[in-house]
């Protein structure tokens, strides 16, 4: 595949309940284009009986905690023939680097060769996608603004990987609400810091940090510590 886009007839996401979705169902920029049925949305129980057309470009945004169930969506839409596939993965895929104890990094991660071993797809890597900064947590984080992605659906581009890939986010810093919350976030990144390649041992503490509404941890923490390490 070469690094120009194929001009797509129609851009199909597989995913419409997921959080990606609704955020850009209700973008302005792709409104037209919902009206005129060019941007369409489907669940990942459609698959079988969904129409699609060879002109189509599939936004594979669905994601199951069986290998075997991402494996299985991948190998539908290849055999759909489909102009183009993209597989929309994550920034926290960086921590697999490590560790392989969180499974929603490994598994994203395993789809994500899974999905570059076929002939036409390519990997759309996202941090957490948000409206605006505001909406993201304290401390550092690899985000993706909404407005960003919406005129990356109308307007793609593949600078990475020859033409395969396009990480599409950035590093913002949120200020901390109390110095409670920073000092706490200084502690755990000692703690993680300190379990080394086991870092699934603060999944306790992070039960509690979730409970104060503190979102910055576990793989979120750490993918953002390495992400922040390789731009600097």
């Amino acid at each position: 595949m070469s690094g120009a886009t194929l001009a797509a007839q129609r851009d199909v996401f597989v995913g419409r309940h997921s959080s990606v979705w609704r955020a850009l169902a209700a973008h302005p920029l792709l409104a037209q284009r919902q009206a005129n049925r060019q941007v369409l949305a489907i669940g990942h129980r459609e698959l079988g009986e969904f129409a699609f057309e060879r002109g189509d470009r599939v936004w594979l945004l669905s994601y199951s905690r069986r290998a075997a169930q991402n494996r299985a969506m991948l190998a539908q839409l290849q055999g759909a023939g489909v102009a183009e596939l993209i597989y929309v993965s994550s920034s926290s895929t960086i921590v697999c680097t490590m560790t392989r104890c969180y499974a929603y990094p490994r598994l994203k991660q395993q789809a994500e060769l899974e999905a570059l071993a076929l002939p036409n797809a390519r990997v759309l890597t996202l941090g957490q996608v948000v409206a605006q900064a505001l909406q993201l947590p304290a401390g550092a984080s690899m985000a993706t603004l909404v407005d960003e992605l919406a005129a990356f659906v109308i307007q793609p581009d593949w600078p990475e990987q020859g033409g395969r890939r396009k990480r599409l986010m950035r590093l913002v810093q949120r200020p901390f609400a109390t110095n409670i919350e920073a000092g706490a976030y200084r502690g755990y990144g000692w703690l993680m810091w300190a379990v080394g390649r086991w870092p699934c041992l603060l999944r306790p503490l992070d039960a509690l940090l979730r409970a104060l509404g503190w979102r910055w941890y576990g793989y979120v923490f750490l993918s953002n510590r390495l992400w922040t390490a390789t731009i600097s």
